[in-house]
């Protein structure tokens, strides 16, 4: 199948260590994330290097014309040095991966980076790699006000 993929980045007001805990917790990008209206937490464990990961059920809603279609599909997200990736299973064989790494900035704060490739059948791709696209560059626009809440 064909894949897309697209980079984003921003700076944060906060140290690595709390952007890290933001992204694992996909509970706290519900209302955050265009799209994602729930995540629940189904499953955990430790990988074969040692790496903790978290299984998720997510919903979204997708814009299809006039109406709104939930979707609801597994996620993993999976931890260590700095990095976190996310591996999605979502309808018509579509797949999106994620991976986020976060550096400390001289001087305070952090920058975070995310490579998102998306993976789904020729007809449905763009429009995959497109609502992907748009929600993640809403989420990074907004994340630097959402961290620096008290």
């Amino acid at each position: 199948m064909p894949s897309r993929s697209f980079e984003l980045s921003v700076d944060l007001p906060v140290p690595g260590a709390e952007v890290l805990a933001f992204l694992l917790d996909l509970r706290r990008h519900v209302g955050l994330h265009a799209l994602m209206v729930s995540a629940q937490p189904v499953g955990s464990g430790v990988d074969g290097r040692g790496r903790p990961w978290t299984d998720w059920v997510v919903t979204d809603t997708l814009p299809l014309g006039p109406w709104r279609v939930p979707l609801r599909y597994p996620a993993r997200l999976t931890a260590g040095n700095g990095k976190v990736w996310s591996e999605v299973r979502a309808a018509l064989g579509t797949r999106l991966t994620v991976h986020w790494q976060v550096a400390d900035r001289p001087g305070g704060g952090s920058r975070l980076t995310e490579v998102t490739t998306v993976t789904a059948p020729r007809v449905t791709l763009g429009f995959a790699v497109g609502q992907a696209r748009a929600a993640h560059e809403a989420t990074f626009a907004r994340l630097p006000g959402v961290l620096a809440a008290p």
